[in-house]
């Protein structure tokens, strides 16, 4: 929960679209039976069939979009900067302005706080 930029105005969308995958339908439906009218995040590909609860850890965070959030009838992508923040990156770590560019960057990259730990056990 502690990643979402709720002031984030870009990028959202209706859930239900005429080109939306039937697949995505499927996964905000069985979300919105798990959380009700509670915010909650989607993969947009893999084995979930579900939502994913804003409370719980992201999955992993791949080289390509994985994640959206969706609140109500809305639904975005989750930005760059969500994704730094989900895995640990401070805020004032610089990614490049494309967004494609900077998932797979963090997508290929090891999380801060876990290479902070095998550094500290090596030392």
């Amino acid at each position: 929960r502690g990643i979402i930029d709720w002031d984030e105005d870009d990028g959202w969308s209706k859930v239900r679209t005429a080109d939306r995958a039937p697949n995505t339908i499927a996964r905000v439906e069985q979300g919105r039976r798990q959380f009700g009218k509670n915010p909650f995040l989607i993969a947009f590909y893999g084995n979930a069939k579900g939502g994913r609860s804003l409370d719980r850890p992201i999955g992993t965070v791949t080289t390509k979009d994985r994640y959206a959030l969706v609140d109500g009838a809305w639904m975005r992508m989750l930005t760059r900067h969500e994704y730094r923040r989900a895995m640990g990156f401070p805020d004032w770590y610089e990614l490049p302005d494309e967004h494609a560019v900077s998932v797979k960057l963090l997508g290929n990259a090891v999380c801060p706080p876990v290479a902070q730990f095998l550094i500290n056990q090596i030392k």
